[in-house]
């Protein structure tokens, strides 16, 4: 019975601690098909066919042509 209650008891206890844990979790947008953090720095050309966007994590730089549509998209990882 010792053995039972000690399982229990050490069942609680880390369960407690799993779900007392601090996990980060940044809030992220989705921009041009690429997901940044919601505080990125986002920069647009005066007539919209080059977009930087650069976050915590990583610098895209996104192309369009006369239409609208994408033609390049390159994503560039920073190492931290």
């Amino acid at each position: 019975m010792k053995k039972l209650k000690f399982i229990a008891l050490a069942l609680s206890f880390s369960l407690a601690l799993i779900s007392c844990r601090d996990e980060e979790k940044k809030e992220t947008i989705e921009v041009e098909g690429v997901e940044v953090e919601e505080d990125a720095n986002v920069e647009v050309s005066d007539d919209g066919s080059k977009i930087e966007i650069e976050d915590s994590e990583k610098e895209v730089k996104i192309k369009k042509d006369e239409n609208g549509n994408i033609e390049k998209k390159k994503i560039e990882y920073k190492d931290n």
